[in-house]
């Protein structure tokens, strides 16, 4: 695939709207749905990749902090 297209489809992570009154779980499933690829996105337009660390905090961990 041609990297421009690659890069298209990714979501842009300021359009990802989620609703605060949601239960912690649902918001989390939520941002996942709507991010679709939650270890590539843009970000202000910037093709992203998030990398993780094996011995670290897990993405769900890190998404329910940035969503508590």
């Amino acid at each position: 695939m041609h990297e421009n297209m690659k890069t298209a489809s990714l979501v842009e992570i300021t359009s990802v709207s989620v609703n605060k009154d949601l239960p912690q779980n649902e918001r989390c499933a939520e941002f996942k749905r709507q991010i679709k690829d939650m270890h590539n996105y843009k970000s202000n337009g910037i093709k992203t990749k998030a990398v993780y660390a094996n011995n670290g905090t897990s993405i769900e961990d890190c998404l329910r902090g940035m969503m508590a």
